[in-house]
Formats: C-alpha cells, structure tokens, sequence
C-alpha cells in the first residue's frame, strides 16, 4: 500500500540584508486595533486639556474641552473610549477628573464653544490666562477660540487637586508650563496622586466632624 507523504515543516520566515529572519508583524486585526483603522501606538493614554474660572463651567456644561488649533495633531491621537481625558484649570493650578473621550478628538466639533466665556486670542499671541500659543487660520472670528476638541464623560470625581500634589508626574518644558500628552504611566500615576489628596481631604473633613483632631 501506498505510504502516507510526510507532513512538511512550515516554511522558514524571509531573510533580511543581515540574513535574521524577519518578523511577519501582528495579525492585521491587531495591527488596526484603534478606533478608524488607526495604530493603536497613535492612541493618547491620556491629554491635559486646559481651562480657567471663566471656561470650566461651559467645559463642564458641554462635556468638552479645547484647545487651540496648532494642538490639533495632538488631540488627533485621542480615541473615543480609549484616552482618558484631565483638566487643569490655570487660574488655580489645579486638577480636575477623571474623565475619558467620548468622541475621536477633531477640529470644530463646535464652532460656538467658548465664545462667550473666552476672548479670542490672536495669531502669534499667547492667551494670558492659559499661556498658551494661538496659531489661527484665516477666519477664525467665526469659530471656536479653541477649536481642537474632543467631548468627555465622567469616570471618576475626585477633589480639584493641587499642581504640588501630582507636579512630579509631568513633564515641564518651561517653569509654568508641562506637556499635555500622557503615557499610560502617567495617566497611573495622576489617578494616584489624586486618590491620595482625595483621601486626605475626606479623612480630615471626618476627623473635624467627628472631633478626632489632634491637641
């Protein structure tokens, strides 16, 4: 009787110049694994968003944030579901969260945001409240003084934390200022330090109430 063939090893991967084989890469389904086809290393851990007394209401209100429109390619790497969203309000340098996209960030999700709590900076100028630079396009009397936006709802509300109690997680570029874009550890180490202020802020309110302070 005939003998069964032989099964056949899998073929060895493709060599490269240096004669290494060469990875085939992830499965296309992993590959693609952000929201629209993008790579998941584009997906933002996390963004800053910054706001003042004069902004967090309607930021609130809206559940949005913004920021200007040289930002945009920073809030482009924001997924809906997937980035966890911060804001520091600049008047008093404190943190507020936590909250995470509900949208893809994109530009002009509302051309009426802020018009009314803000005044629009100008080309080449800072926004004194904020610091930050404003590059506008022809037009923009029209939009939105902030028009890099992405809406958010709620995860967690703790306390508005001081800048002192999470300073050492971000990175500053200048003395006042930090980058707003956070990786997966300091989006960790944010929450952390806002549970700790959290704590120590109702553990003192308890002590008072419950007349536990200390001679």
């Amino acid at each position: 009787q005939p003998q069964p063939a032989a099964s056949q090893p899998p073929p060895l991967p493709p060599k490269g110049a240096n004669g290494a084989g060469v990875a085939a890469g992830p499965p296309p389904e992993l590959a693609a694994a952000a929201p629209g086809g993008g790579p998941a290393a584009d997906v933002a851990a996390g963004v800053i968003f910054g706001c003042t007394n004069s902004t967090y209401d309607e930021c609130m209100s809206l559940s949005m944030v913004g920021l200007p429109r040289k930002y945009l390619p920073l809030v482009e790497s924001i997924y809906s579901g997937k980035t966890l969203i911060f804001l520091f309000n600049f008047t008093d340098r404190q943190l507020h969260g936590v909250y995470i996209a509900t949208s893809d960030g994109r530009e002009n999700i509302s051309l009426s945001a802020w018009k009314g709590s803000a005044p629009t900076p100008r080309t080449g100028r800072k926004d004194e409240a904020t610091g930050l630079e404003v590059e506008d396009a022809p037009g923009d009397d029209e939009g939105s003084p902030f028009p890099a936006q992405c809406t958010f709802q709620l995860v967690e509300e703790f306390a508005p934390t001081p800048e002192a109690e999470f300073k050492h997680v971000l990175e500053y570029t200048e003395r006042q200022r930090f980058k707003f874009k956070l990786s997966k550890w300091q989006c960790r180490d944010l929450v952390e330090a806002m549970c700790r202020h959290d704590a120590k802020l109702r553990a003192k309110r308890l002590s008072d109430e419950l007349s536990l302070g200390r001679p």
